[in-house]
Parts: structure tokens; sequence; C-alpha cells
């Protein structure tokens, strides 16, 4: 039988001590956890965060602008052609959902002003191609200006990789608009201007 000594008071005493000043050990480091975590989330961006954001609303309004476009004038092209705008369109959202992410790094809600477009009058499919060129070329466009002004050196870096890819897209435009495999690789700095293809 294993014999049970009675705790006195003064053991029963060390014993709470101890327990007490764990208890208060752990409550205290809680609240203190947690009211850093609010800090964080709560805290508001700072001017350079700012300004940064509405650089990247206009860009995220334009991207908006140009996956529209493709929705709208992809699927009215021949089978192989549309695919290909579908491939574009699904980067091209890609691209959004990374603009969003910066946002939210800067602290900021989304607040895009999308540009509007008009594509009611593309009759031939030289026209939508053309007018898929132009979309991509003004996005590169804007996204280039956003790069000068921005502060924050990984939104920069974001959208200098948007760019190269949608300089690629320019690159089967020119293609699919009649340009051969030399003549269809952009100029050495791409910039969003340079024309498509004459007929």
């Amino acid at each position: 039988m294993i014999s049970r000594k009675p705790i006195t008071w003064g053991g029963a005493t060390l014993v709470l001590l101890v327990v007490g000043c764990i208890l208060a050990g752990c409550g205290g480091g809680g609240s203190s956890t947690a009211g850093s975590t609010a800090a964080i989330i709560t805290a508001a961006p700072s001017p350079e965060e700012s300004a940064d954001a509405e650089i990247l609303g206009t860009v995220l309004g334009r991207q908006e602008a140009a996956v529209e476009a493709m929705r709208h004038v992809g699927p009215a092209l021949p089978p192989r052609l549309a695919r290909l705008v579908a491939y574009f369109r699904a980067q091209e959202q890609e691209h959004i959902d990374a603009v969003l992410k910066a946002l939210r790094g800067l602290k900021s809600p989304a607040r895009p002003t999308v540009e509007p477009l008009d594509w009611a009058g593309l009759k031939t499919d030289r026209e939508r191609l053309a007018f898929l060129y132009d979309v991509e070329s003004s996005t590169i466009d804007e996204e280039l200006s956003a790069v000068s002004k921005l502060e924050s050196s990984w939104p920069r870096s974001l959208l200098a990789s948007i760019v190269a890819n949608q300089a690629q897209h320019l690159t089967l435009l020119r293609q699919a608009l009649g340009d051969g495999p030399l003549a269809s690789v952009p100029v050495p700095f791409e910039n969003g201007t340079t024309e498509p293809p004459a007929e």
C-alpha cells in the first residue's frame, strides 16, 4: 500500500504560489501578444504605402478592363485564336490576383478605376486582333509608367515581371496579325508603343 503523507500548510502554500505564478505569467504573455497582433492588423498605411496603393489601383483598373475586353472579343475569333486569347485572359487574371495581393501588403483596399473600352464596332478577325493588341500595348504602357512612380521595390518587381509576360502576348498577336517569327519579336525596348503589323 502506498502511504500518503498529509500536506502541511507550508507545502500547500508553496504549491498555490507556484500555480499562481504560472497562471499570472501565461495570462500576461497572452494579452501582450494579442495586443501586438491587433496593432499589426489595424496599422494604418504610411503615406508612401497609400501613394503606391493609388498607383496600383489605376493599374488594377486597366488590367480588369483588359480581362473584360478579352472575355468579350476572344470568343468571336476562330477556335485557335479564341483559345490563345483565353490563355492570355487567364494570365491577365493571375496578374490581377498578384496586384490585389500587393495591395493587401500595402494595407490598402482595392479601389480600381476601370477604364471603359469599346469593342462594339469590331467586324473582322483582324480588327478584333488589332483591338486586343492595342489593349495589351496600353496596359504595358500603364504598368511601365507605374514602375517609375512606385516607392516600394517589390511592387516594381511585380509589375516588371507582368510586363515581360505581356510583351510575349504582343509577340504572338503580331504573328496572328501576319508577322513572321523574326518580325514578330518586340523591339529591344518594348514599351507598349510599337504599332501592330500593317495589312
